[in-house]
């Protein structure tokens, strides 16, 4: 059985050589990244109840501002009324959290399993170039030939991923903030 594994592992590696240098690299990883955000979101729009999570944030979002009102004004008879729905508000935002987390545990093995390919076979070699670098996300050497900073793998999958993601969830409607 390891044995299998190893060939399978060796046969993933040599398939992903051609794109083993930029921009090969960065357009694999935006392609990996896109399809994953892909997957994720189908997977909440279809499985994830959408108008009952927008219900709950709702009613999330109006106890927090009775919250806040309560807190600001000193209002003790409203704070006190708004401490007594504090419970089931909690509750509420457990089962949105829940019905959102299942989605990502049902992926978790799969993606993981991506990331920890593409990451051992990239290593710590640029995948992307950037006109501009950013401490602590961005970090890279100069590419003197092309002025731009280079990233490494895991930068240039977070950048594709937050920004396939984001706008897809809203495209989607899968976000219940909106």
């Amino acid at each position: 059985m390891v044995a299998l594994i190893d060939e399978l592992f060796k046969q993933i590696m040599k398939s992903l050589e051609p794109y083993a240098l930029i921009p090969s690299s960065t357009l694999l990883i935006l392609g990996v990244a896109a399809i994953l955000s892909l997957i994720t979101n189908l997977s909440n729009r279809f499985l994830v109840d959408i108008k009952r999570m927008k219900a709950i944030m709702k009613e999330v979002n109006a106890w927090r501002k009775e919250f806040e009102e309560a807190k600001k004004t000193k209002n003790k008879q409203l704070m006190a009324k708004v401490m007594k729905k504090q419970q089931a508000i909690m509750s509420l935002q457990g089962k949105m959290m829940w019905d959102r987390m299942k989605i990502s545990l049902l992926f978790l093995i799969p993606f993981w399993l991506v990331f920890m390919i593409l990451s051992r076979f990239y290593g710590s070699q640029p995948v992307a170039l950037s006109p501009f670098s950013i401490p602590y996300l961005l970090t890279g050497a100069l590419d003197e030939t092309y002025k731009a900073f280079k990233l490494s793998f895991f930068s240039w999958y977070i950048i594709c991923s937050f920004g396939i993601s984001l706008p897809l969830s809203r495209v989607l409607g899968v976000n219940p903030e909106d």
